[in-house]
């Protein structure tokens, strides 16, 4: 699946991809970005940005972590609960990443697709990056049969619930659990 995404267009080429910079110097406005599935020419990319994306968290791996899970990304999908990996590029730049789990049962037991991951370069916020991902997430979602696209982020996201409201998304009255680490071991035992 490759999905040009040009700002106010449906489709744009991939082999000729443009950028241009906005007047605010704080914030890039991409022109043209390309959204498709990752192959293994991707992996050096994809690493990289997964290497990014640790760091940002305050969880920094090594490379060959980077690496390893970079080349699992780019691994086409197989089975129907396979992840489904979409990666976004500025030019010959991997700008973005979104990896989405399949859940089920989901609504009326169908199948829908969870946003495990999406994370965009910090050379590349606020540029349309992140949104082209959404977006072609959701044609993803619609074209493969799934019901859903789901996700969660932090309550204190502000920029980024802004911008999945601004994709549609709507805002659901749940409490997140998670067990990890030593809540895991707890429960386990």
């Amino acid at each position: 699946m490759t999905t040009g995404v040009k700002k106010g267009s449906p489709s744009a080429n991939m082999e000729s991809p443009t950028a241009r910079r906005a007047a605010n110097p704080d914030a890039a406005c991409v022109e043209d970005v390309i959204i498709r599935r990752p192959s293994c020419a991707d992996i050096p990319g994809l690493a990289l940005l997964f290497s990014e994306m640790q760091s940002h968290y305050g969880r920094p791996v090594p490379d060959a972590a980077a690496t390893e899970a970079a080349m699992l990304a780019c691994q086409s999908p197989v089975g129907a609960f396979d992840p489904r990996v979409l990666i976004a590029f500025v030019g010959k730049v991997t700008a973005g990443s979104l990896v989405m789990n399949v859940s089920f049962p989901a609504f009326e037991l169908t199948r829908s697709l969870y946003i495990r991951d999406l994370y965009v370069a910090n050379t590349m916020r606020r540029s349309g990056v992140g949104r082209a991902l959404v977006r072609s997430a959701a044609q993803l979602a619609l074209s493969e049969g799934f019901s859903a696209l789901e996700w969660t982020t932090d309550s204190a996201n502000v920029a980024a619930r802004k911008m999945y409201e601004a994709c549609g998304a709507s805002q659901l009255d749940r409490t997140y659990y998670r067990l990890f680490q030593d809540s895991l071991s707890y429960a386990a035992s």
